[in-house]
């Protein structure tokens, strides 16, 4: 919500007006934070409002979509490390990830994905597009394997220590009417409504779609010499894989494994499958092995 304030009550006109007087202050409290200094707990905090979803009753928690308001000065400063951040994605992360990587579009892989479709059926290739659907994807990254990520992929140690502060045991609440919600603790995730997080999470994937890519056991659809399999946007997975049979029960282990390890999971019920010239009897097989919704016009 960018007119809401967070839990200190500040708001964004708050900071732009008085900003003369601030900023000496944020810029001591910024640098301590990139040296790995604690802040106070409530620079951490969030207020988490409910809004309901249309037409439902608003009782159901599950009818209400959360939304997540952090604190401006919180906001400042990872907007900050967002940018600088920004400059350095597109060398990190590969071109087939297009979400949130500054120059990237969406249409870039979604041009790709209708070439590669006419591609299978023009070839007769046996192909599966799989979209993997993440269950509460930003919510589940597992903060021990986002610092152990950042430092072997050797980001600056201000910005390992700026990104552990910040994770350092945040706490939020729920504001509903007529109660007095008491603070819990967040342990795991990127944070709604942080300019960073969908950055963060960005590289918090990169190594599942770098392992998809140099896999031999996980093969996709060949032009001109090149394979094409993995197209992401943020969250959002499509596959294109030949030789299923083979290639989804890898596919399957490799998942099972990274989640593991990062806290990332698919779910099932709402991935869905595309089959291109693939055998009746192999779609079923495939059918019961991943437990993903096969159709045959559409994902």
């Amino acid at each position: 919500n960018p007119i809401r304030p967070g839990p200190d009550g500040f708001t964004a006109f708050y900071y732009k007006k008085f900003s003369p007087h601030l900023s000496k202050y944020l810029v001591k409290l910024y640098n301590g934070i990139l040296e790995g200094r604690s802040v106070p707990p409530d620079f951490l905090r969030s207020d988490v409002i409910l809004i309901p979803k249309e037409g439902k009753d608003p009782s159901f928690p599950h009818n209400n979509r959360p939304i997540s308001l952090l604190n401006v000065d919180y906001k400042i400063f990872t907007k900050i490390l967002a940018n600088r951040l920004g400059a350095l994605l597109p060398s990190i992360i590969h071109p087939d990830q297009v979400g949130f990587i500054p120059t990237r579009q969406a249409y870039e892989n979604t041009r790709r994905n209708v070439v590669l479709i006419e591609r299978a059926r023009a070839t007769g290739t046996p192909s599966l597009l799989l979209s993997l659907d993440a269950e509460k994807a930003f919510d589940r990254v597992g903060w021990p394997y986002l610092f152990h990520l950042l430092e072997h992929w050797g980001f600056p140690p201000g910005f390992c220590a700026a990104i552990r502060v910040l994770y350092n045991s945040p706490l939020t609440k729920i504001i509903t009417t007529g109660a007095s919600p008491e603070s819990f603790p967040i342990g795991n995730g990127t944070r709604q409504g942080c300019p960073l997080s969908p950055m963060l999470f960005a590289l918090a994937l990169e190594p599942l779609l770098d392992k998809l890519r140099s896999s031999t056991a996980i093969t996709g659809l060949q032009i001109g010499g090149e394979e094409f399999l993995v197209s992401a946007y943020a969250n959002d997975l499509l596959l294109t894989i030949t030789d299923p049979v083979h290639s989804v029960p890898h596919l399957l282990s490799l998942l099972r494994d990274f989640s593991d390890i990062s806290g990332f999971k698919i779910n099932i019920d709402k991935s869905r499958a595309l089959p291109i010239g693939i055998p009746k009897p192999e779609v079923d097989r495939l059918r019961l092995l991943t437990g993903f919704h096969f159709s045959t016009s559409s994902l």
